[in-house]
């Protein structure tokens, strides 16, 4: 699969590690991944509360899902990031959305601010959903 980074010469570059648009060249096939939490292998969430470790962990369980799927970090194209909005400035200030586009080689990213997400009552902060071109 090739990449190409488009980012007009007319248009502001993101001002993070994200990419404005991607154009892939590939006769693969797509892998759209729901949204991705920071649960361990039996659904139990992990890092209550703490935005760094829930994005680690929640890059280790999309890493996971591309690389069953027959990917690699890199195939992961579109990222929708899905931050509680009292959790937002956290997010910056750890770095954790810096560490998380990295991981995944810049995707397209949408980053959205939300009142709540599934389990925020037990400290869930953050959701990431996925689409990525395999070859």
């Amino acid at each position: 699969m090739k990449k190409t980074v488009i980012q007009p010469p007319d248009v502001a570059a993101p001002v993070a590690p994200y990419s404005t648009a991607i154009r892939v060249h590939a006769a693969g096939s797509l892998l759209f991944v729901a949204g991705v939490v920071s649960s361990d292998v039996f659904g139990t969430l992990v890092n209550s509360g703490d935005i760094l470790g829930q994005t680690r962990q929640i890059i280790k369980n999309l890493t996971s899902i591309v690389q069953e799927a027959g990917g690699t970090p890199a195939s992961v194209v579109k990222t929708t990031t899905y931050v509680a909005s009292d959790a937002m400035k956290a997010f910056f200030a750890t770095n954790a959305f810096r560490e998380f586009l990295g991981a995944f080689s810049s995707p397209a990213d949408t980053l959205v601010g939300v009142a709540s997400l599934v389990g925020s009552e037990q400290g869930q902060l953050i959701e990431i959903d996925a689409i990525a071109v395999l070859e």
